[in-house]
This record gives C-alpha cells, sequence and structure tokens, in this order.
C-alpha cells in the first residue's frame, strides 16, 4: 500500500505575496488610522494616505533591519524616506513619528511591540 504524502500533510499557506502585503497595509490601517488625528505626530491638513507610506516604511524598514533599534539607523531612514514615500506629501520631519510607530507595530501580536527596547519612557497617544 502506497501512501500519499501530500494527504498527511499540513495544508500549504496559499498566500500570494500580494495577498500578505494587503493584509499587512489592513493592519496597519486598523490599528493606526482610527487616532491619527491625535497622534502627536500630525500635521493638520494631512490625511491616511499621506501616513500610510511612513507606517508602511518604518514595518518595513524594522525588517530589513532585523535586531538594531530605531535610533540606530534613524539617520539611514531618513535619507531612504526621499525614495521611500510613494505619493506621501510628509517629509521626513512630519514623516518620523509614523515611520518609528510603524517599525514599533508588530502584526502578529496585534499591538505595539515593547517600545522600551527603542524609547526611554513609556509610549504616549
Amino acid at each position: 500500500m502506497t501512501h500519499n504524502l501530500h494527504d498527511s500533510a499540513a495544508p500549504s499557506d496559499t498566500r500570494t505575496p500580494a495577498d500578505a502585503a494587503a493584509e499587512g497595509q489592513d493592519a496597519l490601517e486598523n490599528r493606526f488610522k482610527p487616532g491619527l488625528a491625535q497622534a502627536p505626530y500630525y500635521s493638520v491638513g494631512r490625511h491616511w494616505n499621506d501616513y500610510a507610506p511612513a507606517y508602511r516604511f518604518g514595518r518595513d524598514s524594522r525588517q530589513r533591519h532585523g535586531g538594531c533599534r530605531f535610533g540606530q539607523v534613524e539617520r539611514q531612514l531618513q535619507r531612504e524616506w526621499v525614495q521611500a514615500r510613494d505619493q506621501s506629501r510628509l517629509g521626513w520631519i512630519e514623516a518620523r513619528g509614523a515611520v518609528e510607530d510603524g517599525w514599533e507595530f508588530d502584526a502578529d501580536a496585534g499591538d505595539d511591540v515593547d517600545v522600551a527596547l527603542d524609547s526611554p519612557g513609556p509610549k504616549v497617544g
């Protein structure tokens, strides 16, 4: 009797990279969009479409710089923001807080990661 290995194996993840990216964007939007206007870095007259690229950039940058703290790579991120900002109207000074929040966000945990690793005090806002 022969056994088909595929019958006993766990089902494979059928998500495409585009699906994963959409889910990641949804997680960022669900976490940050509702309170955007109350964020300490929010600039009046700016919209979600200005901040979404900053949150994405922060999240993606943390993945690229695994093991580093935000402050260790902040100058590099500032230089990279010019290209990464897509259609965002935010310069680095406006985007920095959202980039850092995106860096700290852990979608799998459903909330922010331990910010004590990246900042001297508790996160406000």
